[in-house]
């Protein structure tokens, strides 16, 4: 960083002060402050629970054939034919890997913020004192890869039910206790 010339090749330096930058809170910062991201490894599970999913479609779909339950006609005009059909599976796949870009999810003194979205962004906010229940679970590629889904569920809302998918299981174990111990000191 040089020293700044003016256009007439004079320098130049500002006496006037500096006004300090005013401390922001933890409750009013911007809600893209300081959101966790989830683990990049969920984007794999991801990946191997859709393929899972197409590839028992396609077979179902072959057996059906093969019995007779789908006929001729059908069969040759969507599966032999250059139909947009085939789009379907891998746009699936990869909207569910993209979407990665828009998860996160930050705790703040009285609610959790979770985000979620590429195309449309949703962030939900979870007061703390009305969660009534806080769990884990994971799944056998979630098991595989070493993480955990936390799942929230709050008194009588719209989002009763909010999921964080991909966290590395420490880190939602963590997450879970701290939730039900806060979510326990405020309703009281």
């Amino acid at each position: 960083m040089g020293i700044p010339i003016g256009p007439d090749g004079v320098t130049f330096v500002s006496i006037e002060p500096v006004a300090p930058q005013p401390e922001v809170s933890a409750a009013e910062q911007p809600p893209d402050a300081s959101f966790e991201r989830l683990s990049p490894n969920v984007r794999i599970v991801w990946l191997a629970s859709r393929t899972v999913f197409w590839l028992v479609v396609i077979s179902g779909l072959f057996v059906a054939r093969g019995v007779g339950f789908i006929d001729a006609e059908w069969w040759q005009t969507w599966v032999f034919s250059p139909s947009l059909v085939w789009l379907i599976p891998p746009v699936h796949i990869a909207l569910r890997i993209l979407s990665y870009a828009g998860w996160g999810y930050q705790l703040r003194q009285y609610d959790l913020l979770v985000r979620r979205g590429v195309v449309t962004r949703e962030t939900i906010a979870i007061p703390l004192a009305r969660i009534q229940q806080v769990g884990t679970s994971s799944s056998l590629f979630e098991r595989l890869l070493g993480l955990t889904t936390l799942s929230v569920r709050t008194a009588g809302t719209r989002t009763a039910r909010t999921r964080i998918p991909g966290l590395p299981s420490e880190r939602a174990t963590v997450l879970r206790d701290a939730l039900s111990r806060k979510g326990h000191e405020l309703a009281e």
